[in-house]
């Protein structure tokens, strides 16, 4: 019994079970070629998929701004609110802030605090990214 569990230890020590001999082995080209082929997949950046992530960035505040739309126009030209198109990422974040906070802005701040209340940092955020974009 003791020499059966010695035998599978024997054998992978001789000829083409050897593991020392795959690592001495000598690769083609082709062989090589094919082994990078299988690996180098797994250490690059997916390219289309940090497009995707960029779109899904620009979709949430795009959606978000679905609402905002009715008063400040499609494309952001202004109509009962007033025009967003041309402003910067850094006021849109301040003013959609000081509405959250209650503060009065303009003779239409009551209708933004409703507005801006649900909103959480990061949809300010998105939202005001997407707006620089109109």
């Amino acid at each position: 019994m003791k020499y059966l569990m010695l035998l599978p230890v024997l054998l992978t020590a001789c000829g083409d079970n050897d593991p020392g001999l795959a690592k001495n082995m000598e690769l083609t080209k082709r062989q090589r070629a094919m082994i990078e082929e299988r690996i180098t997949p797994f250490g690059w950046v997916n390219v289309a998929g940090v497009d995707d992530l960029i779109e899904d960035i620009a979709l949430a505040g795009e959606t978000l701004y679905a609402a905002c739309g009715a008063c400040h126009g499609a494309n952001g030209g202004g109509g009962v609110g007033p025009k967003l198109k041309g402003q910067t990422a850094e006021y849109i974040v301040g003013r959609l802030n000081q509405y959250r906070n209650g503060e009065k802005v303009g003779s239409q701040s009551n209708m933004m605090w409703g507005q801006a209340a649900g909103l959480s940092d990061k949809d300010i955020d998105d939202l005001a990214e997407y707006i620089v974009t109109l």
